[in-house]
């Protein structure tokens, strides 16, 4: 029996998880399941009473939700490469990094669901305070001397993840003009394979 991850192609938390089946050489042990969680489709709700992607179906038929605890569950089977590292100092350094990334995504896909309420009942100041909180965190983010030899944990795949959500999403927000040398080293790390095979296509 495979291992079910169930995703959808434009969920920044569900490419999160391709991208570590990619990375930790998983794709023949894990059957990738397209679901529009909106829908609540039968199989989806079988796995995760949440509705929500991504989730994973072991072969033993465990299931987890959300993306942090499948990426590591993922990187788990095997030791190498380690996406999240065992060492103290690193594996807190890459946690922390991952998880601002994750609070982009976080702020990114609730203005994303801001947009898609009526009209009249949208929050402009719920809208301003995410994208604040976006542009603060990347600024941060681009203090750090990211460059193409960086060691590649979650905290490298999250930023990526992140920072592409954002311009794919919200692409008013011109992080790679104010940034460029966090710019470069995305474009750069971009073209890994893992990532240019779990792009979101609109």
């Amino acid at each position: 029996m495979q291992m079910k991850l169930f995703y959808a192609p434009l969920s920044p938390y569900a490419r999160k998880c391709r991208v570590v089946v990619i990375e930790k050489k998983l794709e023949d042990k894990v059957e990738l399941v397209n679901v529009a969680p909106l829908e609540n489709p039968p199989e989806l709700l079988a796995a995760n009473p949440l509705a929500t992607v991504p989730s994973l179906v072991t072969h033993k038929g465990k299931m987890f939700c959300e993306s942090p605890v499948i990426c590591e569950y993922l990187d788990s089977l095997s030791n190498e490469p380690a996406l999240i590292p065992v060492e103290s100092a690193h594996r807190f350094d890459a946690l922390a990094l991952a998880a601002l990334a994750d609070g982009i995504m976080d702020a990114a896909v609730s203005c994303v669901m801001e947009s898609r309420r009526p009209e009249e009942k949208r929050s402009a100041e719920w809208v301003e305070r995410k994208e604040s909180a976006i542009k603060r965190t990347i600024a941060l983010i681009a203090h750090r001397k990211f460059v193409t030899d960086t060691v590649f944990d979650i905290g490298i795949i999250n930023v990526v993840v992140a920072l592409n959500y954002v311009s794919f999403r919200l692409p008013h927000i011109d992080w790679k003009k104010d940034y460029p040398v966090l710019a470069g080293w995305y474009d750069a790390i971009s073209t890994r394979p893992s990532f240019a095979a779990t792009a979101p296509v609109a």
